[in-house]
């Protein structure tokens, strides 16, 4: 699995080091070096990280950012130049899904699928219509394998309206996989979904044995009513996997 402190065991080797010695160095259990490795470990303390630092050629500065997550580069310094080595990221794009860019008197428009065509639906920075994307995050691999999707069927959006209040709010930003088993609506979960209207972020559940399917969509808020559309009537865009809420 990819992790973030990767790119220490080449520095050490750089530095005719290795991760015993460095934690030595450090005073810090050498099984600690091992678990940044692994991932179980994710920061060096804070009262190390000056140490650290200065046995890696690293600007204070930067060490503090990248050890507390603030930071996608740890820069080397180099008789006054600095090397950068990149965190090994995911950039996934914002969609603006809520948007209208074309009406109904195209010939050719579609309201349904006019978000998933072909060009929008699979991500390539040069041509997905720079009009849907309202920005690129840069999320790190290691997330997304945790949550075994993969960078090419995710997507992020703004969730607008408060039905699904409390657990996501309005203005929150959610994680989609628009994989095929991320649009399967079975086990329940969290969705968007084109329910025949609009786009909505919605709980939806199949109902057992109906014929034809049916969808249950449910609302968190108990102040939105629940309802059932078939299948067929419906187009489940992804599962919602993750939450990037604001307070």
């Amino acid at each position: 699995m990819n992790n973030r402190w990767k790119w220490l065991k080449d520095r050490l080797n750089e530095l005719d080091s290795n991760p015993a010695r460095f934690a030595k160095e450090l005073d810090w259990p050498a099984s600690r070096v091992y678990e940044l490795f692994s991932g179980k470990t994710k920061a060096i303390p804070l009262d190390r990280v000056a140490k650290a630092a200065a046995i890696l050629g690293v600007s204070l500065d930067n060490m503090i950012n990248f050890n507390s997550g603030l930071s996608d580069d740890i820069c080397f310094n180099n008789d006054s130049d600095i090397f950068c080595t990149p965190v090994n990221n995911s950039v996934v794009p914002e969609l603006d899904l809520y948007s209208t860019y074309r009406t109904s008197m195209d010939s050719d428009w579609d309201p349904e699928n006019e978000f998933l065509n072909d060009i929008s639906y699979t991500y390539n920075a040069n041509h997905l219509p720079t009009r849907k994307i309202k920005d690129n995050w840069k999320i790190p691999v290691e997330y997304l394998e945790e949550m075994n999707i993969q960078q090419k069927n995710v997507y992020i959006i703004e969730v607008m309206g408060d039905s699904m209040a409390p657990t996501i709010s309005s203005g929150d930003k959610v994680i989609i996989d628009t994989s095929e088993k991320g649009r399967f609506p079975s086990p329940d979960g969290i969705f968007a979904i084109w329910d025949g209207l609009g786009i909505a972020i919605k709980r939806i559940e199949l109902i057992p044995n109906s014929n034809p399917p049916t969808l249950k969509i449910i609302s968190d808020n108990p102040k939105h009513s629940s309802y059932e559309r078939k299948v067929d009537d419906c187009r489940i865009i992804g599962r919602i996997v993750s939450a990037i809420k604001r307070f």
